[in-house]
Order: C-alpha cells, then structure tokens, then sequence
C-alpha cells in the first residue's frame, strides 16, 4: 500500500472536507484557533497566580498603609543622622519594611541625607528599600514559599551593608553633597511617614487605608498587571524545557538572570510572580534571588541619586555591590540547598488552596477593582512616563562626551 493510500485510510479524505469552517479533525487544530487558545491559556494562568497571590498582595497593602502611620519622620532622621556603622545598620534595616517603591525612594534618600543622615546610611536605605518591602515579602510567601520569604530581606539586608561598606574605600575627597534632586522636586516630603500626634484614630485610619489602598496601588498597580500578565504568558506557553536550556545551570543561570533584571524596570512586588513562575519552568533558587535583588536595586532612578548627590564614582560601587552580592548570595543558596538535598518548589505550582478558596476570591475580587479603578484613573499614563523618562536616564548616565569623558 503506497503512502498516500496509508494516510487516506487513517484519515479519510471526506472527513477533511466535511468538517465545518473552524473545526477540528481530532489530529490538527486550525490555526486560525490557535491564537484564541493560546490567549485562553494566559488568561488561566494568569488568573491561577491572581487568585493565590491577591491575599498577600491585600495584606501587604494594608501592612504598608500602617507603616506610614506608625514610623514617625522626626524619628527617622534622628536614628540615621548618627554616625557610625550602627545607623548605616539602622538604615538598612529601616528600608526592608517600608512600602516605597524604586522611584518614591529617591525623593526620601535626598531628604533624610539633608536631614542628616549620613552618607553610608543614606546608601544603605537607598539599596534595600526598592529590593524588598513588607507587602513584598508577603507575597514571596504565598507565591514562593516561606524560605524564599525570609532569605529575600535578609539579602537585601547584605547587599545594603556590603554597598555601605564599599562606600568607605573611596576617599574622603570624592564626597559630593550637592543636595540637589536629581528629578527636579525642591523640597521632597517625608509627611506620608509621620503622623500627626493630634490626628485621632479615625483620621489615622484612614489614613492608613488611603496610603495603602490608593496611593500604593497606584504607584505599584500597573506594574503588578504587568507582571500578572508576565507570569502568565510564561507559565502557559513557554516550555519547561526551553527555560532550563536558555538559562543554563550553575553559575551560567545566576549570570543570565542578572543580565536580565539589570536593566528590567520592575519593582519588588512585580518581579515575585515573574521569578516564582521562572523557578516553576526549572531555574534554580539561587538565580531566583538574583534576579529579586539585581532588579529593582539597579533602577536608573538610584543610579542617578548616587550620581547627583554621592558623586558619579559611586555608581561603579553602588552596582559593583549590589552585582557582587546577589551573585554571591544565589550561588551560596544553590549550594546550600544542594547539600542538604532541598529542593523548593513555588506554591503556584499546586495552585489555589481549597482551604483558602473563600477568602482568596474576595481578596481577588477586592484587589482586581482596586487595579481597575486605579487603571482608569490614569496611573497607566503616570507609569509608562516613568519608564520613559527611566530609559532616557540610562542613556544619559552612560553618555560620553567626544573626548571619553562621561556626561555631566
């Protein structure tokens, strides 16, 4: 029996042409359907990882919004203006908490160095506030389990140390306080810190509700979509197998992920589900905390605080350390897990809890309006011109004259 005639009696030749416009013949699906389902898939993931992480996310909001009732500004600058390594220790564990994002750091570094907090303190805050905060931390737990939970502000609370204490090789002459902001504020506001003793608990509250329910989700919100959706076009349509390949193994995969959130604007709370559902296609933990610490810490909005205020030689520390460290710290991880013969495995990966069901399609109800209404409010717009203005500030800090000299 010839090749034709083989595939004619496997698959006659009447069922091809009597197969309505779009349908599928049990072996080939149409390519016009292809699209839609792989749209279907995103949208399922996508869903899957909203609906695990929105109590985290709600909880972390909440948390962030009590933070900035509770941590008075006059306080603040009293603990960091200090000198020694005990503020610059004060500091780097004052940032791990505080709900600000990569860009509202910049104005509060300036303010607390004018305030009087010195140049190793204002480093140290200025590193570990954008790599991790309370409703971060919150959700490392629900999308990559309690270890990746706790090792994340513990090396983002290395990583602000190491870049202090690289601060202190360069020479005393290389200080530089301008105090000018380098985004053009004149007088940056610490007040959504400090609250006014005379404010009684209701106005407290909802002050608190305010900042964590409005103000933080509009400056994180867009991002947190993004990153949803990232972590949805990744768990649905690349394989497992692929992401293994192309990020390697060992010390090739800690490199690879570092290539790739240096330069990827996000901040803390969007890169989790983004890394919870990389480490779901097979890289390791340790490339995980690297690409958790190397992303938001490298922003170019803190490349030019340290530029402007500390001085341009200091962006070759300030990155050489943050570099050095999450390296160091995700090779130290895998090592330590290989040794022991852990292997950690990412929650989204058993998807929802039957147990928290209830509670997770409220909180995903309550957080998918606060996005939407956020969204149409406009904080899209305010976003896409940070990162506009993100992109024009690494090319200008890296931008040379045509004698080689950098950019002023």
């Amino acid at each position: 029996m010839s090749a034709a005639e083989c595939s004619k009696h496997e698959i006659p030749e009447v069922a091809w042409l009597d197969l309505p416009p779009g349908a599928s013949d049990g072996y080939h699906q149409p390519a016009r359907n292809r699209p839609m389902t792989a749209l279907i898939e995103i949208l399922k993931a996508t869903w899957e990882v909203f609906l695990v992480a929105s109590p985290y996310v709600m909880l972390g909001l909440g948390a962030a919004g009590l933070l900035t009732v509770l941590i008075p500004s006059e306080k603040i600058s009293k603990w960091l203006g200090q000198p020694g390594f005990g503020a610059t220790f004060r500091a780097a564990c004052l940032g791990i908490p505080l709900p600000l994002c990569s860009c509202a750091v910049v104005p509060v570094t300036i303010e607390l160095s004018r305030k009087g907090a010195s140049r190793e303190a204002s480093l140290a805050f200025l590193v570990s506030t954008p790599e991790t905060g309370v409703d971060s931390i919150l959700l490392t737990w629900g999308l990559m389990g309690p270890l990746m939970a706790i090792l994340r502000p513990i090396a983002a609370l290395l990583t602000s140390l190491v870049a202090a204490a690289s601060s202190l090789l360069v020479a005393k002459d290389s200080r530089q306080s301008s105090g000018t902001d380098p985004r053009g504020t004149s007088e940056p506001d610490l007040s959504g810190l400090s609250p006014n003793r005379s404010e009684g608990l209701g106005t407290l509250s909802r002050r608190a509700l305010r900042y964590g329910f409005i103000t933080m989700v509009d400056e994180i919100g867009f991002w947190l979509v993004s990153g949803f959706l990232l972590t949805g076009i990744i768990t649905a349509l690349v394989p497992d197998d692929f992401v293994e390949a192309a990020v390697g193994q060992g010390p090739r995969a800690l490199l690879t992920m570092l290539l790739v959130g240096v330069p990827l604007y996000m901040c803390a709370s969007a890169s989790t589900p983004v890394a919870a559902a990389l480490m779901l296609k097979g890289i390791s933990p340790g490339a995980a905390l690297v690409f958790l610490l190397a992303g938001p810490a490298t922003n170019a909005s803190s490349l030019v605080v340290i530029a402007r205020v500390f001085g341009r030689r200091f962006i070759a520390i300030y990155l050489g350390s943050v570099v050095v460290s999450a390296l160091g710290m995700g090779y130290a991880l895998d090592l330590v897990l290989d040794r022991l013969g852990i292997t950690l495995r990412p929650p989204i990966a058993i998807g929802a809890s039957e147990s928290l069901g209830a509670l997770e399609m409220i909180s995903a109800a309550l957080l998918g309006a606060l996005l939407i209404w956020s969204l149409l409010r406009g904080s899209w717009r305010s976003a896409l011109r940070e990162l506009a203005e993100d992109l024009k500030t690494w090319k200008i800090l890296f931008r040379r004259h045509d004698d080689g000299t950098p950019a002023p």
